[in-house]
């Protein structure tokens, strides 16, 4: 079984067994042993639902440090647009990057440009598209995580096609030594990030053997220290000091803005990851024959909907669509050069996204067929009524947490009770 990384664990000492986050893990990552959650890391997408939902807050970020910017000569931060919308519209987007420049980076790029290039390629990605449909899109990692654990047979439809962020990356890797005159490794690229998917999509791809970033920080840290140098450049900040090149795109921050930029005729915009199980769903059974896109987002109303913002999301929705009236300067890449790229394979993803094998069938096939009989005999046993007292999510998943070795019979509150009429 491959070695998963997450941005994410259980703090023991915190940890008091409510548990909420075993309830809420739409992937059944988490199991409450002893008094304590446990997250099952082969199962377990990174959406951040137990980070939010944890009562005790004893599910924490990861402690690993980020690369220290003093490893670098030269250090660029690339943030996510979530970011710009943690800060009202009295904020210039530009004051945001003069104050990420304070905190020590030489340079600020935005992904605005690589998601109107991106936009553009996936419409015609699909307009020349002939397979099987609807595609999915690969904009957001926990989803893609979602599919290769839980809806493997759906791997084939996630568009393979790089991300915003990483082909911003990509390209200040190859474009950016020969303007400041270092080599490649001289230079650091962190991304501020929204949601724990996004750090494990950095120190973990799953389609490629590394990312193009060096490391990522999260909105949640990085906001106390950047709001006083924000408020301290507003105060003396004049409009004339905005360069002529800069511009402004909200990017795809909130849900329909993937498909807003697709413009397909026949699409579904999904947030929320038990939303978009029950599409996935519907996908899976054939249910959902006439849509050809779905744009799938693991947080509700999109990436402002991440646990590592800080701002409430609805606030935080209405800031980003307030900056785009205000503020939008977008620059769109002429549709002859996207077409161009496109048939270059400029936006494809390094490798295919492949399914994830899970414990339960990380072995030959007349093991998991045996597994399976034996998980089926087990659940048939039990009452059926998830009521979680095992400490797994349902009947089904401590069924096959037995099969696994991982828990005994006498877990279940009802099987450990003496069989002889008594508790009728």
């Amino acid at each position: 079984m491959a070695k998963y990384y997450h941005a994410h664990r259980v703090d023991p000492e915190k940890c008091r067994g409510y548990m909420t986050c075993m309830r809420h893990c739409p992937t059944q990552a988490i199991r409450v042993r002893d008094g304590k959650a446990e997250i099952r890391e082969e199962l377990c997408v990174d959406c951040g639902t137990c980070l939010s939902v944890c009562r005790s807050k004893a599910i924490v970020l990861d402690s690993e440090p980020i690369s220290p910017l003093t490893n670098f000569k030269y250090k660029v931060v690339v943030p996510t647009p979530s970011l710009y919308a943690q800060f009202d519209a009295s904020i210039h987007p530009y004051i945001i990057h003069m104050a990420l420049k304070r905190l020590g980076f030489d340079e600020v790029i935005d992904i605005k440009t690589s998601s109107l290039a991106l936009g553009s390629a996936l419409q015609e990605y699909i307009k020349q598209y002939k397979g099987r449909l609807p595609l999915i899109s690969s904009y957001c990692p926990s989803i893609v995580r979602l599919i290769q654990v839980k809806y493997p047979d759906l791997v084939e439809l996630i568009v393979p096609m790089e991300v915003p962020r990483e082909m911003t990356a990509r390209e200040i890797r190859r474009t950016l030594p020969a303007k400041v005159g270092l080599k490649p490794e001289e230079i650091g690229i962190y991304y501020i990030a929204n949601c724990p998917a996004k750090f494990v999509s950095i120190r973990q791809p799953a389609e490629k053997s590394r990312s193009w970033f060096d490391d990522a920080m999260s909105i949640r840290d990085t906001y106390p220290v950047l709001l006083p140098q924000v408020v301290a450049i507003k105060e003396e900040f004049d409009p004339s000091q905005v360069p002529e090149d800069f511009a402004f795109s909200p990017g795809w921050v909130t849900s329909g803005s993937v498909v807003g930029s697709v413009k397909a005729e026949n699409w579904l915009a999904i947030s929320g990851v038990d939303h978009v199980m029950q599409i996935l769903d519907d996908i899976e059974s054939s249910r959902l024959r006439n849509v050809t896109f779905v744009e799938a987002l693991a947080h509700m109303l999109g990436c402002i909907g991440g646990p590592l913002n800080v701002e409430n999301p609805y606030v935080a929705q209405s800031n980003a669509a307030k900056q785009k009236r205000k503020y939008e300067r977008p620059v769109k890449p002429p549709r002859e050069e996207v077409v161009r790229r496109l048939q270059e394979g400029y936006y494809s993803l390094s490798n295919p996204i492949l399914p994830r094998p899970t414990q339960y069938f990380d072995t030959d096939l007349e093991t998991s067929i045996k597994r399976i009989r034996e998980r089926d005999r087990v659940y048939h046993n039990l009452r059926q009524i998830d009521c979680g007292c095992c400490g797994a999510p349902t009947c089904k998943a401590f069924a096959e947490d037995f099969v696994r070795g991982q828990t005994k019979l006498t877990d279940c509150i009802f099987l450990a009770q003496p069989n002889d009429g008594s508790n009728r």
